[in-house]
């Protein structure tokens, strides 16, 4: 198929519906692969179908992208023999055929002749067979489409030659809530005594005939089978439709009185589910463990707790280590998927091959019986994952890497959106080489559709099939804790996407899930009414899951300036709001009850006094320092150019080490495309070059992460960052552009983006193997970070015996400046360089009365610190991994084992061989391992 969405197919046996039901009609009625004259009627608003293309005027074309289904297709979704492909700007000559056009009959009529359907496709190998017809209609330019009521793709049975017979009806649902006449048709190939019964009472018969509708009125609770028997040369043909009117749901405990949603295995292995919906009168639960049949047994019981209702019912029989796909169908009308379901099939993007890259051997969706219908997913393990112990770094210097498991990996230098968990996995020892002590995954739970950045949540206690299994996510965060790295996940609880059970089950305004319209400026999607009890329940058992279930360590809170109560935005959405801080007091507080450790963060992104009760709970705030940032790199000195905001307690007297500050996430504009596009001279990217960086930008870049990194308290890094990605991230209207990015590992071979990777993990190592400078009772100094360029500018940190000081030269353009900073035990005498930018040889001197000195040239930075600031232990053997082991010796570097690629940088990035060093730090990474070497 040229162009399938990941859509749901949806099998059509078209045949004498009534033309106010009909999608699409045919004629003969019933199609064998040996019918002549063949035609489709396109009924654009039939209640069949998404009425896409409903009201057109005449004026307007309409055509089929039209193939078919045969023997040699892999599923319906692989279409053979499309007729023309779907429309682009530059194909809609190729696209726009008169034999896939459409022609108009009236309001919303249309035909499209077929004739010889072999000839049509264009089908000559005799071993290939029709199966079915695949239709979507649509119009001249693709961009309005006529599909099914789900969305789904059209397709329409090519029934084999010989007798054959079809039974249809104009029902839109097999489940009534109220007595429902529906019209029953069976069509035949030939002339046959007709019968039809329900539940084995006659309601119909008709002789020697090829069509016969007959009505039936559903007018008592029970579950009927409607069955058409067509007698034929002397032989019975049957077919069938199932149809249910439940019963309401009769009260009764859940047991032990107290109801938990969501699946729940007792000690006798039994299963009890259990759904709330409130002001709801019946569910019926239906299982693969049934078949998907409409079972009056498997109507719920309900009981009224605190308020609000809950639907229930224990199974029995179900085995363990098996994957049982379920769903709810509530009051007669809404088929849902259970909101707390820890895996989810989706009717509409399952088929897409990447999830076969992801997980190959998941439980599949049962299009051979159900259709549009999310579905929830039971299995009980008898053997449970097992985690090893870990221990959650210190909040106040955390260094977060966040990570799009999307473009992280995948197709190196193709923005190909088919990046895994099991991939990221092999890539822990980069992240872990350059010093980051923790992770922060986007969004992971099961999100709308494969290709998204994961903030439209769907369910949230499922991870999203696209990246992996179950199994995989584990994998990875146990292989992250291996490595000392923690692992935090961003949650949405602002919103949600469309296919929630709960936005689902109620019609808008009148769902107590959900506001009809947001009460803040924030409005996104569908807006939570987060003073609704069982929302708040709902927040506290996916807290508990993820951190019990997947042993995360914490959560990064998205858009906290919705999660206030409805009627807490009088003041405005920037205002001081007491319901959102008890809010995020009581999220925390349940975190706590997990892991006492657990790291709470809010992008709140909000004002100084909220954001101090926030951090005197011991929660820790986003704070956003992209503008200054990009300020500085793009080598401007007007404007906001303060970067004292990476520390929290010059950041509006936020209590100390409560903020993660940043320079780029994936919400702001990335730096490197900013000093391309925007940049001052000699850091702009000259028009028609080949090159997509300036050796300016990167010096900026570098220097900017120096003064980011030597700043105490948390900070965070975007991925690439550290290599100087400049793929932006906004579209042209200003909003943030979603799509997919390009993969950058390609740039780890640019000796270039190398010495900014090298600047990165140089710093950040510092950090981690000098902890005492950066905390709370060390002392900070710094001096003109947010002056003008001309202002030269330094960071000292100082504890115990160990001092490291951050020269900073910020001007443009110009000579060297010479940088002097009031030291207490830092001097030429007990000093070593820890980096510099790249292609600077920095050297320090005594000033006398206390103070050394570095001259710096424009744009540039170096780092020096006492000589027992190294981060590197006396044994010569600094590691021992991938079966290589890496040495520093006497004006050499010596690399044992095997390996494929080897590369030596100093701490300015420079690059080395492995013999004849000066002495001092280097960087030796070994086939995408960096190792931090001393040559003596």
């Amino acid at each position: 198929m040229t162009k399938l969405h990941f859509a749901l197919v949806w099998l059509l046996v078209l045949a004498g519906l009534g033309a106010s039901a009909q999608l699409v009609s045919t004629q003969p009625a019933l199609l064998q692969e040996g019918s002549q004259g063949v035609v489709l009627t396109y009924h654009a608003d039939s209640p069949l179908g998404n009425r896409g293309l409903a009201g057109l005027p005449q004026s307007t074309d309409v055509y089929a992208h039209i193939g078919v289904i045969t023997n040699l297709s892999t599923s319906n979704a692989d279409w053979k023999h499309v007729v023309a492909p779907w429309p682009t700007t530059s194909n809609q000559q190729q696209a726009n055929l008169d034999k896939n056009r459409l022609t108009y009959v009236g309001p919303n009529t249309y035909t499209l002749e077929i004739g010889d359907m072999r000839t049509y496709f264009g089908i000559t190998s005799p071993t290939e067979n029709i199966k079915k017809i695949a239709v979507v209609f649509r119009t001249a330019d693709g961009r309005q489409e006529g599909k099914t009521n789900t969305n789904g793709d059209i397709l329409i049975d090519v029934l084999a030659d010989g007798f054959q017979m079809a039974l249809t009806s104009d029902a839109t649902n097999d489940v009534f809530n109220r007595p429902t006449t529906v019209n029953f048709t069976v069509s035949t190939t030939a002339a046959a005594d007709i019968k039809l019964d329900v539940n084995g009472t006659e309601f119909g018969s008709a002789t020697a005939v090829t069509d016969f509708t007959k009505p039936f009125t559903f007018s008592a609770e029970g579950s009927y089978v409607v069955t058409a028997t067509a007698t034929y040369g002397g032989r019975d043909y049957k077919k069938t439709l199932n149809f249910t009117y439940p019963k309401a749901s009769l009260q009764q405990d859940y047991p032990g009185g107290i109801p938990t949603m969501g699946a729940v295995r007792n000690n006798d292995g039994t299963v009890t589910f259990c759904l709330a919906a409130p002001g709801k009168t019946s569910v019926m639960i239906v299982g693969s463990w049934d078949n998907y049949e409409l079972l009056d047994k498997n109507l719920m019981k309900y009981q009224d707790y605190k308020g609000n209702r809950y639907f229930w019912t224990t199974v029995s029989g179900l085995n363990d280590n098996e994957w049982y796909p379920y769903y709810y169908i509530v009051d007669d009308t809404y088929k849902v998927a259970d909101p707390y379901a820890h895996l989810v099939l989706d009717p509409w993007n399952d088929r897409a091959s990447q999830l076969n890259q992801s997980w190959r051997d998941r439980p599949r969706y049962p299009y051979d019986q159900l259709s549009g219908i999310m579905l929830a997913v039971y299995r009980h393990d008898t053997e449970q994952y097992q985690f090893s112990p870990f221990t959650i770094p210190e909040h106040d210097n955390l260094v977060i890497y966040e990570l799009l498991l999307r473009d992280f990996t995948g197709l190196t230098g193709f923005a190909a959106a088919n990046g895994t968990v099991r991939a990221a996995i092999e890539r822990l020892p980069y992240i872990k080489a350059l010093g980051f002590n923790a992770i922060e995954l986007m969004p992971i739970m099961e999100f709308g559709g494969n290709n998204s950045w994961g903030y439209n949540t769907n369910f949230y206690m499922a991870p999203d099939k696209a990246y992996g299994s179950p199994t995989d996510y584990k994998d990875f965060i146990e292989e992250c804790h291996r490595l000392g790295i923690a692992v935090i996940l961003d949650i949405v609880f602002n919103q949600s996407d469309g296919l929630h059970p709960w936005y689902m089950m109620y019609e808008p305004g009148s769902n107590p899930f959900y506001n009809k319209e947001a009460p803040h400026q924030w409005s996104v999607l569908n807006d939570w009414n987060q003073g609704f009890p069982l929302v708040q329940q709902q927040w506290t058992d996916v807290l508990k899951y993820w951190l019990t279930e997947y042993n995360v360590d914490g959560f990064r809170f998205d858009l906290v300036k919705g999660l206030g109560d409805n009627d807490s935005y009088a003041n405005g959405t920037e205002a001081y709001n007491q319901s959102r801080v008890n809010r995020m007091i009581r999220l925390h507080n349940v975190i706590k009850s997990v892991k006492p450790n657990g790291i709470h963060i809010n992008e709140l992104l909000g004002g100084a006094q909220e954001e101090k009760a926030l951090g005197n709970d011991g929660q820790l705030q986003w704070a956003n320092i992209n503008d200054a940032s990009c300020q500085f790199t793009m080598g401007w000195d007007t404007g906001n150019n303060n970067l004292y905001r990476f520390l929290s307690s010059r950041d509006g007297g936020r209590p100390w080490g409560s903020t993660v500050s940043y320079a780029e996430s994936h919400d702001e504009e990335r730096m490197a495309y900013k000093n391309a596009a925007y940049g001052n001279a000699g850091i702009k990217l000259p028009a028609g070059s080949d090159e997509t960086i300036t050796p300016g930008s990167l010096r900026r870049l570098g220097t900017l992460a120096a003064q980011m990194l030597m700043t105490p308290g948390p900070k965070m890094v975007w991925q690439f960052g550290e290599l100087g990605n400049g793929q932006t991230t906004k579209q042209t209207s200003g909003g943030n552009d979603t799509g997919a990015k390009i993969v950058c590992w390609n740039y780890l071979d640019d000796p270039d983006r190398m010495a900014l990777h090298n600047i990165y993990s140089t710093i950040i190592n510092l950090r981690m193997d000098n902890p005492e400078l950066f905390a709370r009772n060390a002392t900070f100094q710094a001096s003109m970070l947010n002056n003008q360029f001309r202002d030269p500018r330094y960071i000292r940190l100082t504890a115990g015996n160990k001092e490291a000081v951050l020269f900073v030269n910020p001007s443009v353009t110009g000579g060297g400046v010479n940088v002097s900073v009031p030291v207490s035990m830092l001097s030429a005498a007990n000093s070593q360089l820890i980096c510099a930018s790249q292609g600077f040889n920095a050297t320090i001197s005594d000033n006398g009365s206390g103070n050394v000195s570095v001259t710096v040239p424009a744009g540039a930075f170096a780092i020096f610190a006492t000589k027992n600031v190294t981060g590197i232990d006396d044994s010569e053997i600094i590691a021992d991994g991938n079966n290589v082991t890496v040495f520093g010796t006497q004006g050499q570097i010596i690399i044992n084992g095997e390996y494929t690629n080897a590369a030596v940088y100093d701490l300015s990035g420079r690059a080395f061989g492995t013999e004849n060093l000066p002495a001092g730090i280097y960087i030796v990474r070994v086939d995408g391992t960096s190792h931090k070497v001393v040559v003596r």
